[in-house]
Formats: C-alpha cells, sequence, structure tokens
C-alpha cells in the first residue's frame, strides 16, 4: 500500500485519455448528432455521481425485485438521455439493463474494452470498495459507433450487487498496432515525482514521501514487480504488483497485492504517468511522473 501523509496512496495508474463506463455496446443513440450541428456537452462527473446515488438510494428503499424491474424499463425514471442504470452481482452477472435485455443473466467477467483493458473486473474492484470511477474504450452509437473515452462510475447497494452509469467523455487516441516490436520493455527501476490533493490536508508534493517502482519481469504485454514507498525518517512499504499493457502498446492495467487496481500510460520510452484516485472519507488524488533510473 502507498505511504502519504495521511496514510492514503496506494498506487493507481490512469491513462488521462482511458474511458468508462456503461456496459453494454447496445446503447441508444437518442443523443446523436445530425451533420455540421455543434458536438454535445458531456455530462458532468456531479451528475454521474448523483445519478447513481439516487438509484441506489431507489433500491434500497423500494426493495430489489422492484428495483430492478424499474431499472430494466427502458421507459422507466432510470433514463434520463445518455444516463442509465445497469445492475450486477458480485460475480459481474447482469441483473438488469434497459437496452440489452439479452445481457441480463449473462456473465461478462472477463469482457475487454476496445483496446484490450479489464474494464469489467475493474468495476467489481471499485463496487466491493463502496464506489468508484472506471476509465476504458468504447463505442458510442451516436457518433456513428466510433471508439471514444467512456467514464463510468459503481456503487454497492449491499453485499450481493451494484449499480453503475456510464458517460462519454471525448474521442479516444488512434490505436496503435501492436506486435512484438511496439510492445514497451518496462522491466527496470522508476522513480516518481508526486503532486496531488488530500481532502483534509490541500494541494501536496509528498516532500516527506519517496515513491520507486521496480519491473522485475516481463512476459509480452504482462509484468510483474513492486513498488516502495519511504518516508523521511527511513520507514519503507513494499507492495508486489503484477501489470497487462493494452494492445495498443500505451495503456496500463495493474494489481497490487494489497487489493486495488491501476490504470496509467505509458508517455515514452523512459516515462509513465500514473494517476491515483480515492473517493470517500480519504478522499484524494495524486499524480507520479514515473522516469527511468
Amino acid at each position: 500500500m502507498r505511504i502519504s501523509p495521511t496514510s492514503f496512496l496506494c498506487l493507481c495508474v490512469l491513462g488521462l485519455l482511458l474511458m468508462a463506463a456503461g456496459c453494454t455496446q447496445s446503447e441508444p443513440d437518442s443523443n446523436a448528432s445530425t451533420p455540421g450541428s455543434p458536438e454535445p456537452n458531456y455530462t458532468s462527473n456531479e451528475t454521474l455521481v448523483a445519478f447513481v446515488e439516487s438509484a441506489v438510494e431507489y433500491a434500497r428503499v423500494n426493495g430489489k425485485e422492484k428495483a430492478l424491474a424499474e431499472f430494466s424499463d427502458p421507459n422507466g425514471s432510470f433514463v434520463r438521455g445518455e444516463l442509465y442504470i445497469y445492475a450486477y452481482d458480485f460475480n459481474n452477472v447482469a441483473l438488469a439493463h434497459p437496452f440489452d435485455p439479452d445481457k441480463i443473466g449473462v456473465n461478462r467477467m472477463d469482457e475487454l474494452d476496445a483496446f484490450g483493458n479489464p474494464y469489467t473486473r475493474q468495476f467489481i474492484d471499485a463496487a466491493e470498495n463502496g464506489s468508484g470511477f472506471v476509465r476504458f474504450y468504447y463505442v458510442n452509437p451516436a457518433h456513428n459507433r466510433t471508439v471514444e473515452s467512456k467514464l463510468g462510475y459503481v456503487m454497492k447497494v449491499d453485499e450481493d450487487w451494484w449499480l453503475g452509469s456510464g458517460v462519454y467523455t471525448g474521442p479516444a487516441p488512434t490505436p496503435v498496432q501492436t506486435d512484438a516490436a511496439t510492445i514497451p520493455d518496462l522491466t527496470g527501476n522508476w522513480t516518481a515525482a508526486m503532486a496531488g490533493y488530500e481532502g483534509n490536508i490541500g494541494f501536496t508534493d509528498y516532500s516527506t514521501v519517496t515513491m520507486t517502482m521496480t519491473v522485475s519481469e516481463q512476459h509480452g504485454r504482462i509484468f510483474s514487480g513492486y513498488t516502495v514507498f519511504t518516508t523521511a525518517n527511513g520507514t519503507e512499504t513494499r507492495t508486489a504488483i503484477a501489470g497487462v499493457i493494452g494492445r495498443d502498446g500505451r495503456t496500463l492495467s495493474t494489481a497490487e497485492q494489497d487489493g486495488g487496481y491501476c490504470l496509467g500510460e505509458v508517455v515514452g520510452p523512459d516515462e509513465l504517468e500514473l494517476v491515483y484516485l480515492q473517493d470517500g472519507e480519504q478522499y484524494g488524488v495524486a499524480i507520479d511522473a514515473l522516469k527511468r533510473v
């Protein structure tokens, strides 16, 4: 786990162009634009979170059976423009979806996004922590089914199931052809300059903490290693990690021994950008600019 002045930092990797969340490719095209029309205004993160929170409250007040029926109704109260609610259990079996009823009852645990990232597993990780955002690449039916960045927000209802919704946030980068010659070699040691924000202390450069990451082994797109966080008094915390490089040759997904997942980006042959996000009472963010040493 990460060490920080308030004990929050665990390594979390974000490619700022990664996308997230809606849970199916069969989405409504009611927001489709016409040629020559201005680009639509994207839904704010605050609106997305409030929408999911209202659905969770509805489920807790009205019970699971009634809530699932409402969430699966394309004319129901939880379909608002591009926003709609999907429901899953913690095995990633779909319980409700207003626009793709054929997915209900289907296990989607191993489904990948357009660039090969295991976004459905990331939904589970976020929901198990109570709530959280996931970014990934997905087709947008309103824009001729082109792949775009999507942001999803999921929230646990109880120990059996969770709800989510998602919004498109802009164009995806052009995919990079990946083969043995284009997969980056991440093995070696990396050090980071860190900056962030914590709810209880405000903006910080984490001047009392240093971070290093070691990628000790890589087999194709899969790698493993560990991170070390060192405080000013010399105390070290070491955490094992494993990760996957996306098929675009740029994006990263990692898992940590102590729990959690990470998303990120290869900026260059000797530079990575890692971004940590934490919601809840100990909310905060951190950007790690890692350079190979």
